[in-house]
């Protein structure tokens, strides 16, 4: 499958993914343009970053009245992205 992500998405999964799950990020394949990057991945993988953001999410993605922070925006937004039916 092949996900479409903005810069911002794309980066935060880059550099989190990097730090935190290294062997993952070595399974993304991707092709970067101007504002979008496209990542291909097979169901397994996308599985995998969508668990991982799930926790992420539980971790960081909430303040203190539960409202979405700006990294729990993203971290629901790749969740989105990597959904497979």
């Amino acid at each position: 499958m092949i996900v479409k992500l903005n810069r911002n998405q794309y980066d935060y999964l880059d550099y989190s993914l990097s730090e935190q799950q290294p062997d993952l990020k070595l399974k993304l394949q991707n092709r970067k343009e101007d504002k979008f990057v496209f990542v291909e991945v097979d169901e397994d993988v996308a599985d995998e970053i969508r668990d991982w953001a799930g926790e992420e999410l539980q971790k960081k993605g909430f303040d203190l009245d539960y409202e979405l922070t700006s990294e729990g925006k993203i971290l629901e937004e790749l969740i989105d992205a990597f959904y497979v039916e």
